[in-house]
């Protein structure tokens, strides 16, 4: 095993143009990822495609599935957006004539294919004819209290599409996707288009508000871009604080910065490859938790590469030997890192599953640039003064306090062993009772 490590630190260490060849290699396959995947692997069908769009069918199909495809359900779960409307009375030849008008301007939309609300639920009445819930807007106030108490009665309105209290009525909007060319299509617009249109009718006094499941995904998603910038520039910059706090040398922070940015670069543009689209574990915790995981393994790297520099080695000497003495500790570590993270794509969640398979992949990359681009930074220019500080550095000057707690740990490798396997079975038999608690309005502002 010493005879393979230093193998790898002198490939790494002397051979500095294979060492670039290989970083450009894999640098260019990152960049190919940020650009356009399909270069490599293809156009691939995403798994989210437009909400309610056609699937392809079988050529044949048999008489009873193509009569059971005609019928068209009336269903209070399907729609893309809500419009809660809230008024005193909605029986009121005023407030009905609102409605209708509300109606017919919202289905005059481009982007709105229907809208159902409480007036098209499907009503029969003794000859078998079907009827609308709501009278005319000429009917007497007799028509309007019976119409109130049918509505309240009936199965599909009553605590469904109006409320208990006959104050708020829900419309349900289905989209044409085709249409809908920017957010506010789906959201503020609707919004507009009704208070313009019972703003006609001064004695209808309605409010609107307008959710559902198109508005909350669009919500959801400029949360989760807004937090995509704040929590990386708080990861990143913590990082930057950490290093300087811990090496006092402003060389020593660049070389052990480059190599978790890179690595973060590599893994952004790797899980592209797999089509991931939208998952906020990976689009915000990901390059954050690279980013620690690289600075770890560069910071047990840099400590020796300084340590020997300041014994008096040269900058080749001292990369090599740093890599030979710790590569194969940092392999080790990155290792069940990996395996971790692996571990995660077991999850019920499609969510944890990516975010695991990413992760192992992001863990994988990091070590590749830490093993690479620090040493090879350190040959370079910025390794000339890459011990300076090294008296005043917190790790160099405190890392030989904790040589008993390793001593006592190694005395005693057989039942620090034998302990962690039962800890690791006992947690793992806790992790099988859990079950993922996810919800949708963890992801809403």
């Amino acid at each position: 095993m010493n005879t393979f490590s230093h193998r790898l630190a002198s490939l790494s260490v002397r051979n500095r143009g294979f060492i670039a060849a290989l970083l450009t290699v894999i640098s260019g396959i990152a960049l190919v990822g940020y650009l356009d995947p399909s270069w490599i692997v293809g156009r691939q069908p995403s798994s989210k495609g437009l909400p309610n769009s056609d699937r392809d069918e079988p050529a044949e199909e048999t008489e009873t599935a193509s009569r059971e495809r005609n019928v068209s359900p009336i269903s209070l779960s399907n729609s893309d957006a809500v419009i809660v409307v809230e008024s005193d009375d909605f029986f009121t030849p005023e407030a009905v004539a609102a409605l209708r008008q509300v109606t017919d301007e919202l289905e005059a939309l481009p982007q709105v294919t229907n809208v159902l609300w409480m007036d098209r639920v499907p009503i029969l009445n003794i000859f078998g004819l079907p009827e609308p819930l709501l009278p005319r807007s000429s009917a007497s106030p007799q028509r309007f209290a019976q119409a109130k108490d049918k509505a309240m009665r009936h199965p599909l309105v009553g605590g469904q599409l109006l409320s208990d209290d006959a104050t708020a009525t829900l419309m349900l909007v289905t989209f044409n996707y085709y249409h809908i060319l920017d957010d506010a299509d789906a959201t503020s617009v609707l919004k507009e288009t009704a208070q313009r249109a019972a703003s006609s009718f001064s004695e209808s006094n309605f409010r609107f508000r307008v959710t559902g499941s198109m508005p909350s995904a669009i919500a959801a998603l400029e949360a989760h871009e807004s937090n995509l910038l704040k929590f990386q520039l708080i990861g990143y910059g913590m990082i930057f604080v950490m290093a300087l706090i811990l090496f006092r040398g402003v060389r020593a922070v660049i070389v052990v910065a480059l190599a978790p940015v890179v690595g973060v670069c590599w893994t952004l543009g790797w899980i592209r490859f797999l089509n991931y689209e939208n998952n906020p574990l990976i689009d915000v915790i990901l390059p954050i938790l690279v980013s620690l995981v690289g600075l770890t393994d560069g910071v047990h790297l840099m400590v020796q590469i300084r340590k020997l520099r300041a014994a008096g080695l040269d900058k080749l000497a001292a990369a090599q030997q740093g890599l030979e003495q710790v590569g194969l500790a940092c392999f080790l570590t990155s290792l069940t890192t990996a395996i971790g993270f692996g571990s995660l794509t077991l999850a019920d969640s499609e969510w944890v599953q990516q975010f695991g398979l990413c992760s192992m992949i992001g863990v994988v990359l990091c070590f590749l640039s830490v093993v690479t681009v620090i040493p090879l930074a350190c040959c370079t220019w910025l390794g000339n003064q890459v011990h300076a500080g090294h008296e005043r550095s917190l790790i160099d000057r405190n890392l030989d306090r904790i040589e008993v707690l390793i001593h006592w740990v190694l005395g005693r490798r057989r039942w620090m062993a034998a302990a962690g396997i039962l800890s690791t079975i006992c947690l793992a038999a806790i992790s099988l009772t859990l079950t993922p608690d996810q919800r949708d309005s963890d992801s809403l502002p």
